[in-house]
């Protein structure tokens, strides 16, 4: 590959990405697929800066805005990470993620259904087989129950879309609140399988329902990649508004916000029990917006009038997007399959 060079002297690589205006694979897409691909295949190795947006956007004739949500997705597939002054780099013992998940799984159950023809299985056989397990699969996980237990309702939000994502079960929301006030809180959480709440609340979880607390299960979360750049990204010189409907919320985002290096103004507009005229005084002079993923979908029509005017006045909305880190996934997938087996026997 060959170097490049900025207007301020630096050099970057110039990378060989080719896109085609005509295919129906949107253009971000193209990029991020193509540097994947040179990742996995060693031509860029951990630790090797990737061009800078402007310059891959202007080398590729695209919008810088395309090259950045490319970069998001590279970021997201764990094979780069950013930083704030640093840039876009290959992350050490990057693992590309194959894009396609259909082709995943296609490969997969190709693999099962040779094995099943290996031991004269009929196509018929598989079938029913695999129609068997599958609804009692469907049966054993709908009898699966699951709490989250947290001091806001923002994080009960968030860790209920990733877990329906990743385990495919259904999340219940209990608020720390509700249990200090409940006559008995081990009633509440005793129908439940597995118990999730992170490092803050978790003694005081295990105090206040003890005999339940074999179930409670510690997990570490944090903002997402995709987050944490956008916050990277802030200008100081631009005012910062959260929406949240907790205090606690509200404490979250400004300390990650300090940690990101952010030194503008920033200021919080709770929702709850304030008015659609409030709130287009308080984004008057913002910025940007910040405030959790899918909130708008639970805000009036009014608040959201209001949200997509601030967007096409060129406003920035952040949807700060808390995830359960890898490690922590893979203890819950662990133990859900451990109970779920031991109901087996």
């Amino acid at each position: 590959m060959r170097l490049g060079y900025t207007k301020a002297g630096g050099f970057f690589l110039i990378l060989p990405v080719k896109i085609d205006i005509s295919a129906e694979i949107p253009i971000y897409r193209q990029i991020c697929e193509q540097i994947a691909s040179l990742i996995k295949s060693g031509h860029l190795v951990e630790g090797e800066h990737l061009p800078p947006e402007r310059e891959l956007a202007l080398q590729l004739n695209v919008a810088r805005g395309t090259v950045k949500k490319a970069y998001e997705m590279l970021v997201m597939r764990r094979c780069v990470v950013a930083s704030r002054g640093k840039g876009s780099i290959v992350a050490s013992g990057a693992e590309v993620v194959p894009g396609n998940r259909h082709e995943q799984a296609a490969k997969k159950l190709s693999e099962a259904i040779a094995a099943l023809e290996d031991l004269r299985f009929s196509y018929h056989e598989i079938s029913d087989l695999f129609g068997s397990l599958l609804a009692r699969r469907e049966e054993e996980m709908s009898r699966f129950a699951i709490a989250s237990v947290d001091c806001n309702p923002e994080a009960l939000g968030i860790y209920q879309k990733q877990l329906a994502m990743l385990t495919h079960l259904s999340t219940s929301r209990i608020l720390l609140t509700e249990l200090r006030e409940a006559v008995s809180p081990e009633l509440m959480l005793a129908p439940f399988d597995l118990i999730l709440t992170t490092a803050n609340h978790f003694e005081e979880l295990r105090k206040l329902v003890p005999g339940v607390s074999q179930k409670i299960v510690q997990v570490v979360v944090a903002p997402t990649q995709v987050t944490l750049i956008a916050l990277a990204r802030l200008e100081n010189s631009g005012e910062v508004g959260v929406v949240h409907q907790s205090s606690r919320f509200l404490e979250i985002i400004m300390g990650w916000l300090k940690r990101s290096g952010f030194r503008g103004d920033s200021k919080g507009f709770n929702t709850v029990n304030s008015s659609a005229e409030e709130f287009a005084s308080f984004i008057a002079d913002k910025a940007v917006l910040v405030m959790p993923p899918g909130y708008t979908a639970q805000l009036h029509n009014d608040y959201l009038r209001l949200i997509n005017r601030f967007r096409l006045n060129g406003g920035q909305v952040i949807d700060f997007d808390y995830q359960i880190e890898r490690g922590s996934l893979l203890h819950l997938e662990e133990l859900i399959k451990s109970t779920l087996n031991k109901s087996r026997k």
